[in-house]
């Protein structure tokens, strides 16, 4: 189902600590690849499968993202673009996805509801991005987006200069994790195992 383009706003953030009381609405297998870059534009695929509430079959995605008429300023702590998805078939995913331009990345997504109906997105990075851990929260527009109170558990402010996923598509293991820092990593790394177990035990109740 086609659905209609949109604009994408988002700040991304570390994570400091995992509440108690976390509430997991959903969570996935992403695994995703880029078919096509230029200046203004970005084309990406995904293989989605859901693993909570219930273990689903998988399904497709294709993304384009566009900057547009979004101006820059110089300013990464927002990320903004304009977005159009598409759902493709398993034989049109498998077609392209040998085709990327770079890495294929692997992560698991959870889904937590906060505050005004606003959701934190964490990504649990796998394969050569594994120790990697970020979280990112959208919003309806730019003034919501800049009058965002975090929660405690959420870290610093990573912004998407250096660390989107086009860019650690890009990188070697040595790369990101010499932006990230071995503290940061060791951090994420009890944090991920705990994450884990969070998952296991929503879907045991």
């Amino acid at each position: 189902m086609l659905e209609k383009m949109k604009q994408e706003i988002e700040r991304k953030y570390a994570l400091n600590q995992i509440p108690e009381n976390l509430r997991i609405e959903k969570a996935e297998i992403i695994e995703q690849g880029f078919i096509y870059r230029d200046f203004s534009t970005i084309i990406r695929v995904r293989k989605i499968t859901p693993v909570y509430p219930q273990k689903e079959e998988p399904y497709y995605i294709y993304t384009v993202k566009t900057k547009g008429d979004i101006n820059y300023t110089g300013d990464y702590t927002l990320g903004q673009k304009y977005e159009i998805e598409n759902e493709i078939s398993r034989e049109e995913y498998e077609k392209v996805i040998p085709h990327r331009i770079s890495q294929k990345i692997i992560k698991t997504r959870i889904v937590v509801p906060i505050e005004n109906q606003l959701k934190v997105e964490i990504d649990l990075y796998d394969d050569y991005l594994t120790g990697l851990l970020t979280a990112e929260v959208e919003f309806p527009d730019q003034e919501a987006a800049k009058h965002f109170h975090q929660p405690e558990w959420l870290g610093e402010e990573l912004g998407y200069k250096e660390l989107s996923n086009r860019k650690l598509a890009e990188m070697t293991k040595e790369e990101w994790q010499s932006k990230v820092g071995p503290k940061r990593i060791k951090q994420n790394e009890n944090l991920i195992v705990k994450l884990k177990e969070k998952i296991k035990q929503n879907g045991n109740q």
